[in-house]
């Protein structure tokens, strides 16, 4: 792997390369900048994500906020009309709810103010640079150097190929070309590549300045607004400090002369009881306050009782070549070489002889682990659940140890994704699907919240809800199947044969991610039982409470926190969620009740979500497709682009097999379409040579 450079790596030596091309050793580092280039990407990737998850944390603080003013509004107007109510008998209290009703519009004035300031001074600047320079998603920003790169690496190999004919012609064997022996003729290429490198280094130098330098002086900014909000409140407050002092005086006068009316009264009805009590023997339908509300003595009770490592896509998913395994020895553990070879999700570990048979290890029952304890950074371990071993594993150095993990993370994950494309249907399903399925399960069983049932928390649960990814109890499942197979349809781990595209969403939510979401105005400790049903259910909750907040959850949806305040903003958020392919964000959205299938703003086609989902989607997303076809209506999935494609003709188009088959299982008469121009997506995909495609229909 090539060394790490850094940014005074490469001006230096583009302008040695600049001033004397052929003596310079711009072309040795080159693989060094390319590297360079991918670090600074993954940066920035995590940058889109963290400002985007920001600026949804301000957004949700300035719709608050606006929320909060207008009840200080309504507050004010309703405290002036109780005192218009009181202004003719009791003109004391009249005085002091108009008092209280003028401090409540004043301070909700100055609330506005900082709101608005909030919005002038964070939300619009983040939203600003989101959409300016962070717009898109990793790796957009830096295609014109990809190509420029391409463009050299294809002239380097044609004329090293050149030069190596003519020295074969000459009757000599060459095996490389020097860069510097070529630096003239690469003399165009390589200053396009060096352009390109400095055009993407001076973005990335402006995106530090606003992320960093820029947006600290906003908050600085706002944080002054705060200070004259605080200020402009407490002085608004003091201005009736006076007349609070005089106001508690009066109301101690008030509160006296009625505490001596009552006394009076208190007299006057004990002594009219007193006068009736003669009567009471023989009435026995007279009614007596003091015995109203106590229970009959016979009266029954009422009521019913009852997110594993992740690799680096560069180093792609296959890999040959040598690592230190430690010997297995009782006695003796010594680290020995070994041959190692990655291919199609399997792993192959020679033995010291290599002659022999080498030991196999299906990753898809593997995992990854870092050796917390090593000083060196070099090792790592491979957990095998299906051969109840831990193999330990030492690279070169710390970048060949990372390679390496990122190829067995990427075999892992491709090799799951390609078995999402086996045939449910099938009634004999092999041992290897078997494995498979059992893996995913547990995987499935290991991730954050899925020990305990999504709804109520009790443990072990045995159903899963597909369209939602989550696990639920069977008492829990039984009031999903009532909410109908449009909200929740729901599947047994245990006796359904699930087939693992019915698992595609499981494997990436997990019930912690999902409550998040659709919790996410419930507090496990929540111990008033309210009227809305969000009280958090718990495993010896009766069968009506489930009901009920099952519903609430789901149905309703009144548990999502609302965090748009426009359909304009939601829709940003549901483009830049398929863009990002954070699931986090998509869940949202569908939670505060949008159409997954609606267009998206900015798009040339008028394409839908599910459009959009379908043309990012690199192996890596698929469960985002799902998703959207899963919880969108039905007959929406035939929607039709300006172009007048459906997603179906999208995948035909695309070579997408994988989308096309999650939208066949849902409705398959989306093979029958036609688009603007006649054409069924049969025909597109025949047209295409995709047989694979054709195949699927």
């Amino acid at each position: 792997m090539p060394e790490q450079v850094a940014l005074s790596d490469f001006m230096r030596d583009t302008w040695d390369d600049f001033k004397s091309p052929t003596t310079s050793s711009f072309t040795k580092n080159m693989s060094s900048y390319k590297s360079f280039v991918s670090s600074l990407e993954e940066r920035l990737d995590g940058d889109r994500s963290g400002l985007t998850k920001m600026k949804k944390s301000v957004k949700a603080l300035y719709n608050a906020g606006k929320r909060h003013y207008e009840s200080e509004v309504t507050v004010s107007e309703n405290l002036e009309n109780v005192s218009k109510t009181n202004m003719e008998q009791e003109t004391d209290i009249a005085e002091g709810f108009k008092q209280f009703s003028v401090l409540a519009k004043e301070l909700s004035n100055s609330l506005n103010d900082m709101v608005s300031k909030l919005h002038t001074m964070l939300l619009y600047p983040l939203e600003a640079f989101l959409k300016g320079d962070l717009k898109g998603v990793k790796g957009d920003m830096k295609k014109p150097f990809d190509k420029a790169t391409k463009e050299y690496e294809t002239k380097f190999s044609k004329i090293e190929k050149e030069k190596k004919q003519q020295a074969k012609d000459a009757g000599m064997n060459r095996t490389e070309v020097d860069g510097s022996e070529i630096a003239e003729d690469m003399l165009k290429e390589r200053k396009v590549f060096q352009l390109q490198l400095c055009e993407y280094l001076i973005k990335v130098n402006d995106i530090k300045t606003k992320k960093g330098v820029e947006l600290l002086l906003h908050l600085v900014e706002y944080y002054k607004a705060l200070q004259v909000f605080h200020q402009e409140s407490l002085e608004s407050i003091g201005k009736f400090e006076s007349y609070i002092e005089t106001l508690i005086s009066q109301l101690q006068g008030i509160k006296q002369k009625q505490y001596s009316d009552r006394q009076q009264l208190v007299e006057l009805r004990d002594a009219l009881k007193n006068s009736m009590s003669s009567y009471k023997e023989g009435s026995r339908n007279t009614y007596y306050p003091e015995e109203a509300g106590k229970p009959s003595a016979n009266k029954s009770p009422a009521g019913y009782n009852l997110h594993q490592l992740h690799g680096n896509k560069m180093h792609g998913s296959q890999k040959t070549g040598y690592l230190l395994k430690k010997s297995d020895g009782k006695v003796r553990k010594v680290w020995q070489r070994r041959k190692c070879i990655i291919h199609d999700g399997i792993m192959l570990v020679s033995h010291s002889d290599e002659t022999k048979e080498p030991v196999k290890l299906n990753l898809l029952t593997c995992q990854v682990k870092l050796v917390a304890d090593d000083v060196g950074k070099k090792c790592f371990d491979l957990v095998s659940s299906s051969n109840n071993r831990t193999y330990h594993f030492q690279g070169e150095d710390v970048q060949d140890m990372e390679e390496w993990i990122s190829v067995l993370n990427n075999a892992k994950e491709e090799v799951l994704l390609k078995a999402f494309q086996d045939n449910t249907n099938c009634p004999a399903i092999n041992q290897n699907v078997r494995e498979l399925r059992a893996s995913i399960i547990d995987r499935i069983k290991g991730l954050p919240g899925n020990e305990v049932c999504c709804d109520c928390g009790g443990k072990d649960p045995e159903w899963l809800s597909t369209n939602y990814g989550i696990l639920i109890c069977l008492e829990c499942c039984g009031i999903h199947r009532q909410l109908g197979v449009h909200i929740s349809r729901t599947q047994s781990l245990v006796i359904d044969e699930l087939g693992t595209s019915q698992l595609l969403l499981a494997r990436v939510v997990g019930n912690d991610c999902f409550n998040e979401v659709f919790e996410g105005k419930i507090f496990d400790d929540d111990s008033e039982v309210k009227a809305d049903g969000s009280r958090k259910l718990k495993p010896t909750s009766p069968m009506n409470e489930r009901e009920s907040y099952i519903f609430a959850k789901y149905d309703k949806k009144k548990f999502v926190i609302n965090t748009n305040s426009s359909e304009e903003e939601i829709l940003s958020d549901l483009k830049q969620a398929i863009q990002s392919r954070d699931f986090q964000t998509l869940l949202q959205t569908h939670g505060e009740g949008t159409d997954l299938m609606s267009v998206m703003p900015d798009m040339e086609n008028c394409e839908t979500g599910l459009h959009l989902a379908i043309m990012l989607e690199d192996g890596y997303s698929l469960y985002i497709v799902d998703f959207i076809i899963q919880n969108s209506v039905i007959t929406s999935l035939g929607n039709k682009s300006r172009d007048g494609n459906t997603p179906l003709h999208l995948c035909a188009i695309e070579n997408k097999t994988e989308c096309m088959k999650l939208l066949l299982r849902t409705r398959p008469e989306l093979a029958k379409i036609e688009n603007s121009e006649g054409k069924t997506p049969l025909d597109i995909a025949k047209e295409n040579n995709n047989q694979l495609c054709a195949d699927l229909k």
